[in-house]
Formats: C-alpha cells, structure tokens, sequence
C-alpha cells in the first residue's frame, strides 16, 4: 500500500486533509490496483464533510449523478454491501483473544 496525507489550510480554522491511497491486490494471478482519494474537511477541529473518491472521481450518490433516484439506488447498494460485510466480519467485534496457561 502506498499512501500520502496533504493538510491544506482552507480558512481561518479550515483545513482540508487529502489521503491519497494506492492498493495493490492479485486476483486469479493477475496485479490489480485500486486508487482512492479520501477528502475530510475540518472546521474548528471537527471533521463536517467526508468524501471517498475511487479512480480520482466521488463515487456516485444524488448529489453527483443528474438522475437522483439513480443515486439514492447507488447509496443503498453501497449501504447494503457495507452491512453484509460487517455481519460477515461479526461487525467489528475483535476475536476473543485467548490466553495460555503458566
């Protein structure tokens, strides 16, 4: 993974902090990698806007596509594949750590 973080003063007491994300995977042999940009805008040390980018483009919601039901589908996809993953990784919870006898 190959990442950088870039913190750009917006304002008084704005910032805007770009994470700049390359992943590398293999899928069936061959070398995939994915390219994310994560955009978090702070004001007065709290965070009011989060936005991930795949392939330097936001991802689609109705805010970004001309059709909205289109986005809101989009979103509820996303929402949907966010929950199955959880459930499959018992949603978060850490494994029970075991502990050896001495």
């Amino acid at each position: 993974m190959e990442y950088t973080v870039q913190e750009n003063p917006t304002g008084p007491g704005k910032v805007e902090i770009l994470i700049d994300n390359k992943q590398h995977y293999k899928v069936f042999g061959k070398p995939v990698d994915l390219t994310s940009l994560i955009r978090i805008q702070v004001e007065d040390g709290k965070v009011v806007r989060h936005e991930d980018w795949w392939n330097k483009k936001p991802l689609k919601n109705r805010g970004t596509v001309g059709f909205p039901l289109a986005g809101r589908l989009a979103e509820a996809t996303r929402r949907g594949a966010m929950l199955l993953t959880h459930a499959l990784m018992g949603f978060g919870k850490d494994p029970p750590t075991t502990t050896t006898p001495s």
